[in-house]
């Protein structure tokens, strides 16, 4: 008993030593992360510096240097200008400088001259206030030749005894201008802005497509000290604001350009700023988890068997916990596939399925290329086939599999094996899920250390890891039918109500709305069946999209669409309706288009009324050409009046027939019409069709929608009998969608009848 006794009092403290073994470890592991975290910030603050003085250096050089060039052919200039000769020698010798595509000369009268031709700019800019400012570098401006484009404006004024005789302008690209400083942001791994200070107007911005204005950083959640006002109101300093892209601050030295009324600002992620003291902290770490992983291992073996198993257990456990949690935490995969990694202290550990899904987490000291392009192709189509074959014979839910690269394999697979040995895989162990539609899910760990307890492992969970990604894709799928209409493929209106408010938080500054409505789908709909309508509503939003590539497309409902377009010209807009018209006329389709049109001061849900108006506007035109056209072809034939049989009513129609848009005698009880007077828009022809439903077809084509309405229930027969037995004339004033307005009266044809059936229908011009 005393043996036994020892043993384990020897078990125990060697546990003990292990545990504060590992204690120490881990003191001496933050220690050292902190000692790195320090000193990288201050490396970080020296580098930001001397990052944003080279670009700042290069910048102050480049324009300056410009400047002096303008002044130089200023000089030229005031001389001509002294020898009484024009500009021409100037203009006709001028050749890209620096930064300055073309140049200008601004005169005393507001001329313009410019080497294409001389401009009157009255109203425009101001020689006397622009002969004040002197020699000046002007921030963001209107290009004085081209319309909606921007440029920066370098000025020198030309002097002759010293008056300003004119100011020559030299003309900077904003593009130029932002590519060249954008590369060398690039090459520093940051992000560049510079603004006018007296506008805040960004200049450079390195990081969004569109230029704005530096207040967008004014929201943002500073680091406590520090604030936007300080950051705008001091010429030089250290900020800190956290990102709205990520969740991580950034860090940001700001300085005033001397000579120019410009400041930049350069900021990059504390990731980049830590960068180097992360690849340090994860060589410790690596080092730190192997240390505990060999500690572990010790313990493990000292309590091998059941212990191994319940761990095992406590795992998997753990990775159910987090595959249960995944759509929640998308990154719930990486993590599960971390535990089995460590858990298997494996180079790796993969999921991937016969429909293509993959997913991988690489301890952080494997080398990993394996499992890139071509390879892991090749890779995932052996496994999947040594799969295959197996479940042929084994219909398990679950098969263990394990590859070695042993003498076996170079008899059945030599080239596989080559692969194998290429990439220094010694082995691969892995578990096969296979559902009823043999759908396979192939979950693995590569080069593991204790195989045979990793394999218990991938047992417990190889199910929960295909149940986790097939729930994870159905609910991708659902998100994706959720923001996408299912017809055309196009964004839908929950899309379109997330995309209003980023549009209106952004403010692009050239922005266009096109409003589209299918004209007479109902028509096709109700001649050929909702399948034809289909089908329609396809082939006219297969034509948006390649009418309006590379714009956001949604369908609003029904047969609607709408367009959201930047950076394109009002013109370019027109000529791409004009195309989607010209595309739609052999298939005899027609769309009623209207556009609105911004570049400041945008309200993207005022813009998308605007033109849903317009487009309105566009499909009563629509209808009224159609009515007009019909009304001519009618008209060649001549008016049509039949007798009513009644002198009164057959002499006031002959009189006034202009004033009618059409005169029925019906019966209310048969519900069947005759024509008096034409044109006829009902298309009626006797003993066809009932009354009411030409009526009804009469109200979807002609009358404006919100008099439909009211229009379906003035057709109740039994409440025009009721009115008509009262001695009443049932009566509706409506607007077609022409914006004519008609009355409809109905009158009782015979009062010595006891009936009410008897009846005409009298369409009215107001």
């Amino acid at each position: 008993m005393a043996i036994k006794y020892g043993k384990k009092q020897h078990i125990k403290n060697n546990i003990l030593y292990t545990i504060i073994a590992a204690i120490l470890l881990c003191i001496v592991f933050l220690s050292t992360v902190s000692y790195y975290y320090y000193a990288a910030e201050d490396e970080a603050h020296e580098n930001l510096y001397m990052q944003t003085k080279q670009i700042k250096d290069d910048m102050e050089l480049q324009l300056l240097s410009d400047r002096k060039d303008l002044a130089t052919m200023a000089n030229f200039a005031a001389n001509l200008y002294s020898d009484g000769e024009n500009f021409d020698l100037i203009f006709n010798s001028f050749k890209p400088i620096g930064l300055i595509e073309n140049i200008g000369i601004l005169m005393p009268d507001n001329t313009f001259i410019t080497k294409a031709g001389t401009l009157n700019l009255n109203g425009q800019i101001s020689f006397d206030e622009e002969a004040v400012k002197g020699e000046y570098i002007s921030g963001r401006v209107k290009d004085l030749t081209r319309d909606n484009y921007e440029i920066i404006r370098s000025a020198v004024p030309i002097k002759v005894n010293g008056n300003t005789v004119g100011i020559l302008y030299g003309v900077i690209k904003l593009d130029v201008l932002e590519n060249k400083y954008n590369n060398m942001a690039k090459e520093l791994d940051a992000q560049l802005f510079v603004h006018d200070k007296e506008t805040g107007n960004l200049i450079i911005d390195t990081a969004h497509d569109k230029l704005g204005n530096i207040s967008f950083l004014e929201n943002r959640e500073y680091r406590d000290g520090y604030s936007y006002e300080q950051m705008i109101n001091s010429e030089k300093g250290y900020t800190y604001f956290q990102s709205i892209l990520k969740d991580e601050e950034l860090y940001v030295y700001f300085s005033t350009l001397e000579g120019i009324d410009w400041k930049i600002t350069l900021a990059r992620y504390e990731s980049q700023v830590f960068s180097k003291t992360r690849i340090m902290s994860n060589l410790h770490i690596v080092s730190f988890i192997t240390i505990l992983l060999i500690m572990a291992l010790y313990i493990v073996l000292l309590m091998r068997g059941e212990k191994q198993r319940n761990f095992a257990t406590a795992c998997a456990s753990k990775i159910r916990k987090l595959l249960l949690e995944i759509n929640q935490h998308q990154n719930n995969v990486s993590e599960s596939l971390k535990e089995i990694a460590t858990f298997a202290k494996s180079r790796s550990a993969v999921f991937f399925d016969s429909d293509g899904e993959y997913y991988n987490f690489a301890m952080p000291d494997s080398l990993e290329e394996i499992l890139s392009g071509d390879d892991r192709k090749y890779f995932i189509s052996e496994i999947l086939r040594y799969a295959e074959e197996l479940h042929k014979v084994n219909n398990a839910a679950v098969t263990l599999i394990c590859i070695t690269p042993n003498n076996h394999l170079v008899k059945t697979n030599h080239i596989f094996y080559d692969f194998l040995k290429e990439h220094k895989i010694t082995e691969v162990s892995f578990a096969t899920v296979i559902d009823k539609n043999n759908h396979i899910g192939i979950l693995g760990v590569v080069n593991p250390k204790n195989s045979r307890t990793v394999r218990l492992l991938l047992e417990k969970v190889a199910v929960c890891f295909s149940i986790a990604i097939y729930n994870k894709k159905y609910l991708n799928k659902i998100k994706i039918a959720a923001t996408t209409d299912s017809l055309t493929g196009f964004s839908n209106l929950v899309t379109y109500k997330k995309d209003i408010l980023m549009f209106n938080e952004e403010k692009p500054q050239e922005f266009s709305c096109i409003y589209i409505d299918v004209n007479e789908i109902h028509l096709t709909n109700n001649k050929y069946g909702h399948a034809a309508g289909d089908e329609m509503l396809l082939y006219i939003a297969n034509t948006l999209k390649k009418v309006f590539y590379g714009h956001k497309i949604y369908r609003m409902g029904g047969d609607e669409f709408l367009v959201f377009a930047e950076k394109v010209s009002p013109d370019d807009i027109k000529k791409g309706i004009a195309m989607l018209s010209r595309q739609l006329e052999p298939m005899d389709y027609h769309v009623a288009v209207g556009m609105s049109y911004r570049t400041h001061n945008m309200d993207t849900e005022e813009m998308v009324r605007e033109a849903e108006i317009r487009m309105y506007e566009a499909k009563a035109q629509y209808y009224q050409d159609k009515e007009v056209k019909k009304v001519a072809s009618e008209n060649e034939n001549g008016y049509v009046h039949t007798k009513t049989g009644i002198l009164e009513i057959d002499t006031m129609i002959s009189v006034m027939k202009e004033k009618y848009n059409g005169i029925y005698r019906v019966d209310l009880d048969t519900n069947k019409a005759h024509r008096i007077l034409m044109p006829a828009y009902l298309g009626y022809k006797e003993s066809e069709e009932h009354f009411s439903a030409l009526v009804i077809k009469y109200i979807d084509d002609f009358v404006a929608p919100e008099f439909h309405r009211a229009m379906m229930s003035f057709l109740n027969y039994d409440a025009l009998k009721r009115q008509l037995l009262e001695g009443k004339t049932p009566r509706i004033t409506y607007k077609k969608t022409n914006g004519d307005t008609v009355v409809l009266s109905v009158y009782r044809l015979c009062n010595e009848d006891s009936t009410v059936n008897n009846t005409l229908w009298v369409f009215a011009k107001d």
